[in-house]
């Protein structure tokens, strides 16, 4: 079983918590009250109905509560499959983990700033199936055209700098693989998004550019980086930064943002440039560049989605509810002999 927002579950365990203190001090404050006119005998006789009822009340409100949260938190468990047909433009999203994506011009990182505009981006591509590309002096293909947007964002999430072993970066690398992640089943349209410094230390730019035309892709580029640059982070195998990398004099190699090879290869397409910003304003237009593709039909898709079970704690909770409000009220004991 998975939980949809976990953070609900401590939420869960503080109210169950709670409501089991509450009722121990609704218990004594229940006694202490009864003690103050009755006789011990009658004390001990009336806890057993007054105090209790009142813990019991006590703790079938917390009860409920936590039950509450517990539902909120969309606990996950079992799958359904429905079958669902693209209905748009087929979009690969390419993105650079080199070493220089790693540098910190831009917070909290290069890399980290890339993540973000392609989840923006998830966030605002309707019916298209996307796929995932990440590339470096070589290119993998991460996740498959799909429409399973969680898929897409859990290989975001684990993306960082160095994760293609192989040096230097390379945007033909990049462009063949979203050639092959593509296929040769056409939808109304495609796009391939690159999210990168632009710096190409290898490949071709000539070929990248013929490959694209040639395939019909669509280009749209995000720049992330700044012209004045910064030094190129080296970490350890536990990501602990252990330097910054430096030439064969000892001096910092600095790293820098290449917009020209983003530019030409999304303008040779008929695409766009543009630079990740602070705002993220650049996310809307490719989005809304990408709609006007097509509203063609592509190839159906049988996926399985997680069933959200909160139906069973929120019916918990109603059902407590129900029986602290049934549960007779605690009455007030009178002292033998009183009218």
């Amino acid at each position: 079983m998975s939980f949809l927002t976990p953070n609900w579950l401590s939420a869960a365990l503080a109210l169950g918590l709670a409501g089991a203190l509450a009722a121990a001090w609704a218990w004594r404050r229940k006694g202490r009250q009864l003690a103050r006119y009755a006789a011990a005998a009658q004390v001990a006789r009336a806890v057993t109905g007054v105090a209790r009822r009142a813990a019991l009340k006590t703790a079938l409100t917390a009860a409920a509560l936590c039950a509450l949260a517990v539902a909120l938190s969309g606990p996950m468990y079992g799958r359904s499959e429905e079958q669902v047909t693209a209905r748009g433009a087929d979009v690969v999203l390419a993105v650079d983990v080199s070493p220089s994506m790693g540098a910190t011009d831009v917070k909290p990182s290069r890399l980290a700033r890339a993540v973000r505009r392609a989840e923006d981006l998830l966030d605002r591509l309707g019916g298209h199936r996307v796929a995932l590309v990440v590339f470096s002096g070589d290119a993998d293909p991460v996740v498959p055209l799909t429409l399973d947007r969680g898929a897409v964002r859990l290989g975001l999430s684990a993306l960082e700098p160095g994760l293609v072993p192989h040096r230097g970066s390379s945007l033909e690398a990049a462009v063949d693989a979203a050639r092959r992640t593509f296929g040769d089943v056409h939808g109304a349209g495609r796009a391939l998004v690159i999210l990168s410094d632009g710096e190409a230390t290898s490949g071709s730019l000539e070929r990248a550019v013929a490959a694209v035309k040639g395939a019909g892709i669509r280009v749209f580029a995000v720049g992330v980086g700044e012209a004045a640059g910064a030094p190129v982070p080296q970490f350890d195998e536990t990501g602990r930064l252990t330097g910054y990398k430096r030439d064969a004099g000892g001096n910092l190699v600095r790293t820098r943002l290449e917009a020209d090879g983003l530019t030409r290869l999304a303008a040779a397409t008929g695409g766009a440039y543009h630079a990740a910003g602070l705002a993220g304003d650049e996310v809307g237009p490719i989005a809304e560049a990408i709609a006007r593709l097509g509203q063609g039909t592509g190839e159906a898709e049988h996926l399985a989605r997680p069933d959200n079970r909160y139906q069973w704690p929120l019916g918990l909770a109603v059902a407590l509810l129900a029986a602290e409000l049934l549960l007779p009220g605690a009455r007030r004991a009178r002292p033998e002999g009183a009218a």
